[in-house]
């Protein structure tokens, strides 16, 4: 098959782009599988965090934030939750 032949068989659009089907899907679909398996170990840290402090009183809930492990790993998990 010809370059000629090959070129008709494409859309108008695709040969304005230059690009097929296939150039960021792959992109998207690893991104999402990655921030998923990271979500794992976060949720768990998180659920067993929270479940963990003695009462959820808003002192309580404040003087757990002011640690900086777990300020750094709250913004980690809340930055990958809303990428995912």
């Amino acid at each position: 098959m010809s370059s000629d032949s090959a070129n008709t068989l494409r859309s108008p659009l695709k040969r304005a782009r230059g690009s097929g089907s296939a150039k960021e899907g792959v992109n998207t679909f690893l991104a999402e599988r990655v921030s998923a398996v990271a979500l794992v170990p976060l949720t768990l840290w998180f659920v067993f965090s929270v479940a963990r402090l003695p009462i959820l009183s808003y002192g309580a809930v404040r003087q757990w934030l002011q640690s900086p492990s777990v300020a750094v790993a709250l913004v980690l998990f809340l930055a990958v939750l809303f990428y995912h």
